[in-house]
């Protein structure tokens, strides 16, 4: 199977430094999914990791409000299982 991860940030601070955080995010969530898998001997996952930043267009909220920034710092992770 195919895990996908795509890393968000919200709009405050400058672009560069949340297009890295964004990265970051990602692959801390990867790395914690990996230890699993490898606990479980799942060896049978690709991964793939995006980091989004603070693109509006791809953001999961809006950027206007606190509470719409505080969902955009988040992963959101797709797994498309594998064929049988």
């Amino acid at each position: 199977g195919i895990v996908i991860i795509h890393g968000h940030t919200d709009i405050i601070g400058e672009a560069e430094n949340n297009s890295e955080l964004s990265v970051a995010r990602a692959n801390a969530v990867r790395r914690i999914i990996e230890k699993s898998l490898a606990n479980a001997d799942r060896t049978d996952i690709t991964f793939q990791v995006y980091g989004f930043g603070e693109d509006e267009s791809l953001a999961p909220f809006g950027n206007r409000y606190p509470e719409e920034r505080f969902y955009n710092r988040t992963v959101i992770i797709d797994v498309i299982p594998g064929k049988k």
